[in-house]
């Protein structure tokens, strides 16, 4: 059975690492962004109290949202211990629980205990707790002892198992938490140091020497030494240092990660050319205009011509992009008013017929001129023709006043 389960752990390991099944040496971290949370706590104090052989333990548990809980005793020979659900008592039984509500095992008034057994060092106490029920049987393999589940797996083969348990549910409705103790006396010296990873933005994916440890802020735990510490995160530079981890202390790294420049390059053109552009408000310059830089994303190009109407044009810059905007100007009109003497006079602009000077008013409105120079004749019968330029600017109205004569 141990070759078999040894298989087991070797084809179950990567799958661990891909689902967010982190193995520390003080314990495992799983899903590092939870919708709810699991503690789980011993009856004595201190961050990693001591037992002695054949003491007798008790470990709680509360939930802040209505879960499934099961607690795994994973000692430091390997064997793992299911100690919730057992079949021990209809309390053990029961591993759903209510939000607020805490489960200890031995429950109070239970007529048995759960003594500490051999052999000494690092335990774990690993809670799982699930919005939905777990099948703890794909855990390779537990087999039934008396009225508890025990296996050899080790703690690399239960976190893979995990990993295949939970890799169908949703990241947010599954969570872990981790208590250890010593069995026998702790060793005189620590033998492992704590290293704090935090980040500005935080959230980022930390790795040390190459290996996933979870996403900030995020504790890891290893033996003293040295040792390469990435992080990463989408649109940021990436942040490495070469860290020191001293046994018996916390040593703390806060990544401060620059954001990555998602740039594209744009020309602008116009027509009529010589227009002022103006992108997202800021003056740029006079078209043409080549190889402009922008932060990828959405922009808006303004283009203004004296004597035309402003042109708008949105475009996007995409990363490492060229492109070439081009804005059309249309020339703004403008109008002309003929006060004459002599109704019935015919107009005419450059040669081509206008209209009639109206008998009474005598004023007549030309709209919808381009502007430019323009030759005006009114011609009457019986009176003089009159014969000048005229200057139509655009978005004004010129004023001409014609005196014919009898002949």
């Amino acid at each position: 059975m141990r070759k078999l389960l040894s298989l087991m752990v070797l084809s179950l390991f990567t799958a661990a690492l891909a689902q967010n099944v982190i193995i520390n040496p003080q314990g495992i971290v799983v899903n590092p962004e939870p919708s709810f949370e699991v503690d789980v706590r011993l009856n004595r104090d201190g961050a990693t109290p001591s037992y002695q052989i054949g003491e007798n333990i008790s470990i709680s548990t509360t939930v802040s949202a209505d879960s499934w809980v099961y607690l795994f005793n994973v000692r430091s020979d390997g064997e793992v211990v299911q100690i919730l659900p057992n079949e021990l008592d209809e309390e053990g039984r029961n591993n759903y629980l209510r939000a607020g509500q805490t489960k200890t095992f031995p429950p109070p008034g239970a007529r048995y205990s759960f003594a500490v057994s051999g052999p000494t060092g690092l335990d774990k106490v690993i809670a799982v707790a699930s919005r939905n029920q777990l099948s703890t049987s794909t855990l390779a393999s537990f087999t039934q002892g008396e009225q508890m589940f025990t296996s050899n797996i080790g703690e690399s083969g239960f976190a893979s198992a995990l990993s295949i348990i939970v890799q169908p549910l949703p990241q947010g409705d599954w969570v872990t938490d981790t208590a250890h103790f010593w069995v026998g006396s702790p060793p005189a010296r620590p033998t492992t140091g704590t290293l704090r990873v935090e980040s500005s933005p935080s959230g980022a994916a930390a790795y040390v020497d190459g290996d996933f440890i979870g996403y900030t802020p995020v504790n890891y735990t290893a033996a003293g030494g040295s040792y390469n510490l990435r992080v990463e995160a989408s649109g940021y530079e990436t942040f490495s240092q070469r860290v020191t981890i001293r046994n018996g202390e916390t040593t703390g790294i806060t990544a401060s990660l620059s954001e990555v420049r998602r740039t594209g390059t744009v020309s602008f053109r116009s027509s009529p050319n010589r227009a002022d552009v103006y992108v997202d408000g800021v003056y740029l310059g006079t078209t043409p205009l080549n190889n402009e830089t922008f932060e990828a994303g959405r922009h808006t190009a303004r283009f203004e011509l004296a004597g035309h109407d402003p042109a708008t044009v949105s475009f996007t810059v995409n990363p490492n992009s060229r492109q070439t905007v081009t804005g059309n100007l249309q020339a703004q009109e403008g109008s002309l008013r003929i006060r004459a003497n002599v109704g019935g006079a015919q107009v005419f602009l450059n040669g081509v017929h206008q209209g009639t000077i109206p008998s009474g008013s005598g004023i007549l409105d030309l709209t919808g001129l381009n502007p430019g120079t323009y030759e005006l004749t009114v011609v009457a019968t019986g009176f003089t023709t009159h014969t000048s330029t005229v200057r139509i600017n655009a978005g004004s109205t010129a004023e001409v006043r014609v005196q014919q004569s009898r002949r």
